[in-house]
């Protein structure tokens, strides 16, 4: 069966109370277009669905359209386009908005029969249901169709993160209702968790062509801000910016910002990016410099190095000079 006939009609009516102030959200027409696009790329997608012996991966597919509605969100809030694709951006614009699209998401769950709110979801997967693509490999291979699509229904790129929220319901419906291949709250977890890590990865310009066996695409690139930011421009790799407003809020709330660093570093390596290069400095140097005093007030770059020597290789990285590459075995 396709997964389009698990939601063929448009939900009777959508939230109301998550916005007062755009009136697309209501609107019945802009439903029906969300609701008109969500059901082409479904169709569109299962025509190049990731597949494990032969059968789509529940969270793999969960992750992609997850992804998809947050760099859709990424796109609306209208970033500077500079940003290196790959880079995480932290930001508190989408720490308020991805909320709203969840709520979306969990209405249309129980309006299938599941209350994904009702307990909260997992976060921690077993290796049976982790993603097996990253952010860039669901960007590289799905963003120019997915756009596509919404355009041609006149969905700008909230409507668009909108839709991709009906996307994920049909998928949540097809695997934790219908196959039964995971469980529910391990779904909306991968569907949660997927929306921020697209709404905080900065894309590549649309109509890109893929780039393979380009190492650059798969490093992160760490150090002082303004040498990660240089060294990026000119020789590619994703790295971890702050936005300044993030940061003003983080500290006036009493929350360290390395917390922050240090998610986004793991998110990265759980991806199984290729390296982890620090750049314009001796990482052992600075590990004999800072090793026996390191405190909050460390810089977050010497912390994460710190964390590194301590933690990397649990997670299948070996230091080799100046960087953590991954074990191919891994």
């Amino acid at each position: 069966m396709p997964l389009s006939d698990l939601f063929k009609k448009s939900p009777k009516n959508e939230p109301s109370k998550q916005s007062t102030v755009d009136p697309s959200l209501l609107s019945p027409e802009m439903q029906k277009k969300r609701h008109a696009a969500a059901m082409e790329f479904v169709t569109a997608f299962q025509e190049k669905i990731p597949l494990v012996g032969g059968k789509p991966h529940a969270g793999t597919v969960l992750a992609v359209a997850a992804r998809l509605a947050g760099s859709s969100l990424y796109r609306a809030l209208a970033y500077k386009k500079d940003i290196t694709p790959g880079t995480i951006v932290l930001s508190e614009e989408v720490n308020e908005a991805w909320p709203q699209l969840m709520n979306m998401f969990a209405y249309y769950c129980k309006q299938n029969g599941t209350d994904v709110m009702s307990k909260p979801p997992v976060t921690t997967f077993s290796e049976r249901d982790k993603p097996l693509m990253s952010v860039e490999q669901v960007l590289a291979e799905y963003q120019d169709q997915y756009h596509e699509i919404m355009n041609k229904h006149g969905l700008d790129y909230l409507n668009g993160a909108r839709a991709g929220m009906i996307v994920c319901s049909i998928f949540f419906e097809y695997h934790s209702r219908k196959v039964r291949d995971i469980d529910p709250f391990v779904a909306s977890g991968i569907v949660a968790m997927g929306v921020v890590e697209g709404a905080k990865t900065s894309p590549p310009e649309l109509g890109t062509p893929p780039v393979h066996g380009t190492k650059n695409n798969d490093r992160l690139v760490l150090g002082e801000r303004d040498a990660v930011i240089q060294e990026a421009s000119d020789h590619g790799g994703a790295f971890i910016d702050l936005n300044p407003q993030a940061l003003r809020t983080l500290q006036a709330g009493g929350i360290d910002p390395y917390l922050i660093y240090e998610k986004a570093l793991l998110n990265k390596m759980e991806e199984k990016i290729g390296r982890i290069d620090f750049v314009k400095t001796d990482v052992d140097e600075l590990f004999r410099e800072w090793q026996e005093k390191s405190s909050a007030q460390t810089p977050i770059h010497v912390r994460l190095m710190l964390w590194l020597k301590e933690n990397a290789a649990a997670h299948g990285y070996e230091q080799s000079g100046n960087s953590w590459i991954r074990k191919q075995s891994t």
